[in-house]
């Protein structure tokens, strides 16, 4: 490499530059430059240092991650897949302080975290790019998705370890749910003992359009919307009262309020 206007011997930049350039700059084997990265406790301290100095000054990064990955048989990260727009995880308090968990677990045992859409790059038939089936990963949470989600069978298909997490439970793979139909039914049944008789029931479903709905279990989606909507008309049919059911594609303070305006836009409002 040119020195550098300091004097210096400038980084080597040439992609050309590999394990094997490291290991005959310093006089060893490539099994000890890769141990310097990837299992420094085969060295001296002496060494090592020497061996990553040498790959600094040469511009090498280290192994290839994904060749590693191949060589060790895991890549290290685990993937949490949610519905169609990553961006769910961020604007929803409740997925948001749930991936925050999730990532605090994970970052205590040397894991990464990938966040994972079921939005398919090219076309439906023919996608160029489904993160459940071409993203690497150990395994994968699966988090308050379709169940017939695409993303969702590709993981199963790839036979990686599988977590639910508000899904409905299948025979073979770890769930983990709240018993969302008492305690939806418990809430129902708190606004009969006050002695209500009109109520109005504002839930969120996926792929249905926003407005009433006249058949609220033959048009509620997800697992977790179903339960509740399970419990809500348990306590509230019991007492005699149909509830007007107003559905939102999405959950949150704008779409409450647009459901809760309609309600009182109503004749007789709940």
């Amino acid at each position: 490499a040119p020195p550098s206007p300091s004097g210096q011997t400038a980084p080597m930049t040439d992609r050309r530059v590999t394990l094997q350039t490291v290991a005959d700059h310093v006089g060893v084997s490539r099994m000890t430059v890769s141990n310097a990265f990837s299992r420094p406790d085969q060295l001296s301290a002496e060494l090592r240092q020497r061996i990553l100095d040498t790959a600094d000054e040469l511009g090498y990064a280290g192994p290839d991650p994904a060749a590693r990955a191949l060589a060790k048989g895991t890549t290290g990260a685990v993937g949490v897949l949610l519905t169609d727009s990553l961006e769910y995880a961020f604007t929803d308090e409740v997925a948001a302080l749930f991936l925050g968990a999730i990532a605090q677990e994970l970052g205590a045992n040397g894991l990464a975290l990938t966040l994972l859409s079921s939005t398919v790059s090219g076309t439906a038939a023919e996608p160029d790019l489904l993160p459940a089936r071409d993203v690497p990963m150990d395994g994968a949470l699966v988090y308050s998705c379709e169940s017939h989600s695409p993303a969702v069978d590709w993981l199963r298909r790839r036979k990686l370890p599988l977590v639910y997490v508000d899904q409905t439970p299948v025979a073979g793979i770890s769930s983990v749910n709240i018993d969302d139909r008492a305690g939806a039914r418990a809430a129902a049944q708190h606004v009969v003992d006050l002695g209500h008789r009109r109520v109005a029931i504002v839930t969120s479903n996926f792929g249905v359009p926003a407005g009433p709905i006249a058949d609220p279990l033959g048009h509620t989606t997800g697992h977790v919307a179903r339960q509740r909507m399970l419990g809500w008309l348990d306590a509230l049919h019991h007492a005699g009262i149909e509830p007007v059911v107003v559905t939102e594609p999405l959950s949150g303070e704008a779409t409450g309020r647009h459901a809760a305006e309609y309600l009182f836009s109503l004749a007789e409002p709940p």
